[in-house]
């Protein structure tokens, strides 16, 4: 005989085995001792909540030769033949590929026709939200006034898609999603019937990963004791699943605490390199977040938090570094991304630039005014400081002699002086200023715009300078110079160039710097403005080069 999974070997027999369905086991059961037995049922919920297993088992105490209490008893002929699928008085459709008019107006021609072994002819049709709009017209009528010998019981888990007019003709039940405890329970239960032995925080993070699902849990129970092992233990379930331990995840949150770049960005190669599925990690951070979110809120956490009390003490000392509106803009800045993650063509690239331009945020973090203005000042004296010394335009003439005494040289005597003045002027004066791009921030969120977040998350800590009418310095500070090669490909700086030159409504060029270098940038020119002297210096020696017919160049180095 092949093997029998174990969902559908341990598929519950009476309503009783039935898991956290109360409200719904206690209605039906009455129907049947009753006898008030309803043409329409609408079974709805999440998959595995047991919608298809009550209504097999609806359908046999119905027809049931000696009902105990409403249940079956699963020992007459007609509960045999319906559990061994030999009474075809049962008819259980998959509506997923059989949607079409065609496969209605079939049931339709059926019904007319009396049971041939049972009291009831039952149709069970799962997944009922799939019919058609023309399927859903050609049941109504018959689903409205069936003959007295049917009975319809539809299962579905999105009642939403149902029109209005097959509701209406309905008793509709709601199935809720099975709790951990309950889950991890029927767990521990079918694996020790199973001669497996398996540990309790193993058990818990089945239920966990079942969310609420009985029939999921079963399914990686059956996984797991595939792998050959008479124990299952935590680890087993987090290598058969493909996922990271909370503890792994609590490594992460502290590299993103600290900023620690580095960290992270090999908590994602450990992560790539064994293989664990980055969407699902990228889904347990975001929850991991919400437990420290809920750690921060409530006092009594344990009755939140559904994780071992180790976890939830180590959670507690996480929550006291982060504020409840940084935790709350992390978890909704996760969110944002975890869609994009599933589209993007290098997922692993696009979780390390996630996690950088998570660490790096301020979320939610406040500061009072008086704080605000000292940070202003601060930036503003560090701005004040950053200048450069103007060198000296140099003059440089093709003519080999210039007579002594002759008028010229007594011109250029003369105005040797006022060079030298100047040179003494700009080497003793202040270093020139640099002007800072007010536009940086709308540069930043454009980026963002159009998708760019590897970008968006490298410069999110730079600031840029203008240097003169046609460069801008982008400037990496001492703490992140380490990320300036990542901005400096081609296409990057090409973006830049052309964002920034279509704000500034003029062509600009665009240099990748980390502070340090800018500091030691000396000398150079803040500005294009030409101070008088200079300007008058290079207006006489242009004209003593025409007047003697010399070749002059002038540069401004």
């Amino acid at each position: 005989m092949s093997y029998t999974a174990l969902y559908r070997k341990w598929r519950p027999l009476v309503f009783e085995d039935v898991v956290e369905q109360e409200h719904v086991v206690k209605t039906i059961k009455n129907t049947v001792m009753s006898g008030r037995i309803g043409h329409a049922y609408l079974f709805c919920g999440t998959r595995g909540t047991g919608k298809t297993t009550m209504a097999k088992i609806f359908a046999r105490a119905i027809n049931c030769l000696n009902p105990k209490e409403g249940d079956p008893c699963n020992e007459c002929e007609i509960c045999k033949g319906i559990l061994s699928d030999s009474v075809l008085d049962v008819i259980e459709i998959d509506a997923a590929s059989n949607n079409s008019v065609d496969n209605v107006r079939e049931i339709r021609d059926e019904v007319v026709y009396a049971p041939s072994q049972a009291k009831y002819k039952v149709y069970i049709i799962d997944e009922v939200h799939m019919l058609s709009a023309g399927a859903f017209n050609a049941l109504l009528k018959t689903l409205e006034e069936p003959p007295a010998h049917v009975v319809f019981i539809l299962a579905t888990t999105d009642p939403h898609k149902l029109p209005a007019t097959i509701l209406s003709r309905c008793q509709r039940f709601d199935f809720k999603k099975i709790t951990l405890g309950s889950i991890a329970q029927r767990v521990q239960m079918v694996a020790a019937a199973t001669d497996i032995q398996i540990e309790e925080d193993a058990a818990l993070l089945i239920a966990r990963l079942a969310d609420g699902a009985m029939r999921d849990a079963l399914s990686i129970l059956d996984q797991c004791i595939a792998v050959g092992d008479k124990t299952i233990t935590h680890q087993n379930v987090l290598d058969v699943i493909g996922i990271v331990s909370d503890d792994f995840i609590a490594e992460i949150v502290d590299h993103i605490r600290d900023k620690n770049t580095e960290g992270l960005v090999g908590g994602v190669e450990k992560l790539s390199s064994g293989g664990r599925d980055i969407l699902r990690f990228a889904s347990d951070l975001v929850m991991y977040f919400r437990n420290l979110l809920m750690c921060k809120l409530s006092r009594n956490p344990s009755e939140i938090v559904d994780v071992s009390k180790q976890y939830i003490e180590k959670m507690m000392v996480q929550a006291e570094a982060f504020s409840r509106e940084s935790i709350i803009a992390i978890i909704k800045e996760l969110s944002s991304f975890e869609p994009q993650l599933k589209y993007a063509l290098n997922q692993r690239v696009f979780l390390e630039v996630m996690l950088i331009s998570i660490s790096m945020g301020n979320y939610g973090q406040s500061a009072d005014n008086g704080d605000l203005i000292d940070r202003i000042s601060d930036l503003e004296d560090k701005i004040k400081n950053t200048a450069f010394v103007s060198q000296n335009s140099g003059i440089k003439t093709g003519a080999k002699y210039i007579p002594e005494g002759s008028p010229w040289d007594e011109a250029i005597s003369n105005n040797s002086e006022a060079s030298k003045d100047i040179d003494k002027k700009n080497t003793s004066s202040k270093k020139a200023e640099y002007e800072q791009l007010e536009i940086w921030d709308n540069v930043i969120s454009e980026l963002k715009a159009l998708g760019r977040m590897r970008l968006v998350a490298y410069l999110a800590s730079t600031k840029a300078v203008a240097v003169d009418g046609s460069t801008v310095m982008v400037v990496f500070p001492k703490d992140f110079c380490s990320l300036k090669s990542c901005v400096t490909k081609p296409e990057d700086i090409e973006i830049l160039e052309n964002i920034i030159s279509k704000k500034l409504t003029r062509n600009i060029r665009v240099k990748i710097v980390d502070e340090e270098t800018l500091e030691s940038m000396v000398p150079f020119k803040a500005s294009i403005k030409q101070e008088p002297q200079e300007k008058e210096l290079q207006e006489f020696s242009q004209e003593i080069s025409s007047k003697l017919n010399v070749h002059l160049d002038i540069i401004d180095e």
